[in-house]
């Protein structure tokens, strides 16, 4: 079997969790089934704590054999020492030995605190190569019950909790055996998977448990491996079950390993308990602590928070075999599949290995039939230098440089006359006529020498003329084989096909195409353009409102804006501005007189050349401050002076600012008033300014604190 160095080694331990060292060759609590080759001796020890910051217990209590309640000190360290080794006397067994050293801190009240052995452990492994990258094992332990019953306060595994609650912090306190059966795949050479399930039954302890794992090892054989896995032990229950579940050890480890020279490894390793994501603590187990002359009651968590662990292990190659039986043992074996009776140097290679009188540290060419005449280099002689040895050569004198089959015989793949080293064309067709150089007299193969071709590179097969080029009677460019529009006018821009050049294929040949750039799948007219039947600047494929009036404005989606939205679009809108709570006509005004601002416009009125109001346009006004105090509008002021007039514009912005004015001292802020003195909007006039000159328009405020 041949040696994988995928030693990982032993994270943390969890509460009542498994914390042996690394067990195999790939793994962390998931061993692998693969064992160690044959002679192969590995020793690991490994150091754990538990870092999630809470004490030993849940509620951070125990309750003694009195009933009196004590608070276990939450910095108390915990944390447990292996020495693992085994041995492979067989490429597919291996057994060792298990020595765990556990440590609890202070326990208030009693003499629990200090290092004590655990239970040792005796394994075996064996291992079944199934197919090319899927390994099964079968393996055993056998618990002894060496663990010290007077010390610690925290039960290392679940089995040591028997089914009555009792418990001992670093034995069982009896023997127990246990067996398991496993499964590895290489999955390639990046990722390994191991998988286990297994059974452990203690002596006198009703309960049996089921271990079980799945991890992958990412990079295996590079410099730095991380493994990932997923393991737990649990109690066989026919009760409760889900409630054994979340209280027995469940865990996930991440760890990354070093794997240094020399078959020696380092690793750094963490357990992530369930509880870290979910807090299953209340599902905790009772313990009935019998250690020392205590009998203390409390419960743990099936798994803390987080603990971590470094681990270094080594192995040593010790196996003896000797493969090819050439007296030097593989690993010392340099030559390891040496032919039946070679002689050997003292790291296991032969003298001369193919006995050709030249020793192998020089000789180019080993495994020489023997009895073959051989140069200085120990290869057989090639006296026309042709790459043929002479003992297979069957032309001996052929030219130096000339190619040769294998038979050493001049080499002319063609026949053309020129051998392989010196055609520069040695794929010339049957029959042609060729040169010295064993090229074709005819390069496009078209029936013209190249001396008479004015067309030498003619696609193969076209259909061409007397001096070698292709016939194109539209002499549109494109030869007649491939031509699919054979009439094309003269001068006419094609396609590779022949036909008229239709760019962006909207099937309006580009020379009487006026939108040369029209999207794919577009209906146009017949000057290549996109169709706008109702002349709103939106294309037809666009248009949600195909029969917009024309001159309308119009949404991105051609459709009749409707800015006051009130169901009018503004196309023929009489009154824009309407605000969304008032109800209006057929024409867009508000339907009661006071909020009609084109009714209030039209009673207000100036003195004839004049910005003095008549007094019955101060109602008018009112009726606008009482508006706009009630509501959160702004005001847009135009105003029209007939051209008869000498000044129009200083007039105008005079009776605006009468307006405004009128406005600002009835309360109304500025900032609400909008005095827009180009006319962007037909206001009905009259002769002299009197009456029919102002337009009133109501405006959305986008700053509420201006309307205070």
């Amino acid at each position: 079997m041949k040696f994988s160095p995928s030693i990982l080694l032993f994270s943390a331990a969890a509460v009542f969790a498994q914390v042996a060292p690394l067990q195999s060759i790939s793994g962390i609590h998931v061993p692998s089934a693969k064992t160690n080759d044959k002679g192969f001796l590995y020793i690991s020890g490994s150091y754990s704590m538990i870092s999630d910051g809470n004490p030993l217990s849940i509620g951070g209590i125990y309750t003694d054999n009195v009933g009196n309640q004590v608070e276990l000190n939450s910095k108390a360290p915990s944390n447990d020492e292996n020495f693992y080794v085994s041995f492979s006397p067989l490429d597919n067994f291996e057994f060792g030995l298990d020595v765990p050293v556990h440590y609890d801190g202070e326990i208030n009240g009693t003499t629990l605190d200090g290092f004590a052995l655990g239970d040792m452990e005796l394994t075996a492994k064996w291992s079944i190569n199934a197919f090319e990258r899927i390994i099964f094992g079968v393996s055993g332990e056998f618990l002894l019950p060496t663990g010290s019953k007077n010390k610690g306060f925290r039960p290392r595994h679940s089995w040591h909790i028997n089914f009555d609650e009792e418990s001992y912090a670093y034995t069982a306190g009896n023997w127990g055996i246990g067996a398991n059966l496993h499964l590895s795949a290489e999955l390639n050479k990046y990722l390994t998977l191991n998988s286990y399930a297994g059974v452990l039954k203690i002596h006198d302890n009703l309960e049996n448990y089921i271990l079980w794992g799945a991890g992958l090892v990412i990079t295996p054989i590079k410099l730095v491996s991380i493994n990932l896995e997923v393991s737990g032990e649990t109690p066989i229950k026919m009760h409760d079950v889900l409630d054994y579940i979340r209280s027995s050890p469940l865990r996930m480890t991440p760890a990354m390993r070093l794997n240094l020279p020399n078959y020696t490894y380092l690793t750094i390793s963490s357990d992530v308990g369930i509880n870290y994501f979910k807090d299953y603590k209340k599902f905790g187990r009772n313990i009935l602590l019998k250690s020392g002359d205590n009998e203390m009651h409390f419960q743990v968590a099936g798994t803390p928070d987080i603990s971590i662990a470094v681990t270094a292990s080594k192995m040593f190659n010790l196996s003896w075999s000797d493969s090819d039986g050439d007296g030097v043992i593989d690993r010392k074996d340099l030559c390891s599949n040496t032919a039946p009776g070679m002689a050997v140097n003292s790291r296991g290679c032969p003298v001369d290995e193919d006995q050709d009188g030249v020793m192998n540290i020089v000789d180019l060419c080993l495994g020489t039939m023997r009895g073959l005449a051989v140069d200085f280099n120990g290869c057989p002689l090639d006296l026309d230098h042709d790459g043929v040895y002479d003992y297979m050569d069957k032309c001996l004198d052929t030219p130096e440089g000339f190619a040769v089959d294998g038979d050493g015989c001049t080499k002319d793949s063609d026949h053309d006359g020129v051998d392989d080293n010196n055609d520069k064309c040695p794929n010339s067709r049957p029959g042609e006529k060729s040169d010295e150089f064993g090229c074709s007299l005819d390069t496009d193969h078209d029936g013209v020498t190249n001396d008479k071709d004015q067309c030498p590179d003619t696609p193969e097969g076209i259909s061409i003329d007397d001096v070698g080029c292709p016939l194109d009677f539209d002499k549109d460019g494109v030869p007649n084989d491939f031509d699919k529009c054979p009439d094309s006018e003269p001068g006419e821009k094609v396609n590779s096909w022949g036909c008229p050049s239709d760019m962006d294929e909207d099937g309006v040949p580009d020379a009487k195409d006026s939108c040369p750039d029209t999207p794919k799948g577009m209906t146009v007219d017949e000057t290549g353009c996109r169709l706008d039947q109702d002349k709103d600047g939106i294309f037809d494929e666009d248009d949600k409102c195909a029969n917009t009036p024309e001159g309308a404005p119009v949404d991105k989606y051609g459709c009749p804006t409707d800015s006051d939205g009130d169901g009018v679009p503004d196309w023929a809108d009489h009154c824009m501005g309407s605000l969304p709570t008032v109800k209006t006509d057929e024409n867009g005004c508000p339907l009661n007189s006071k909020l009609n601002f084109n009714d209030i416009a039209k009673r207000v009125r100036f003195k004839s050349r004049d910005s003095v109001l008549y007094n019955s346009s101060y109602t008018a006004l009112n009726d606008i401050v009482a508006y706009m105090r009630e509501y959160p509008i702004g005001l847009m002021i135009q105003c029209i002076v007939d051209d008869d007039f000498d000044d129009t514009a200083r007039l105008a912005r005079q009776r605006m600012e009468t307006i405004l004015n009128y406005l600002i001292d009835k309360g109304i802020r500025k900032e609400r008033i909008f005095i827009q003195e180009d006319k962007e909007r037909d206001v009905d006039t009259n002769k002299k300014g009197k009456t029919g000159v102002i337009s009133l328009t109501p405006v959305v405020m986008q700053d509420d604190n201006l309307l205070n």
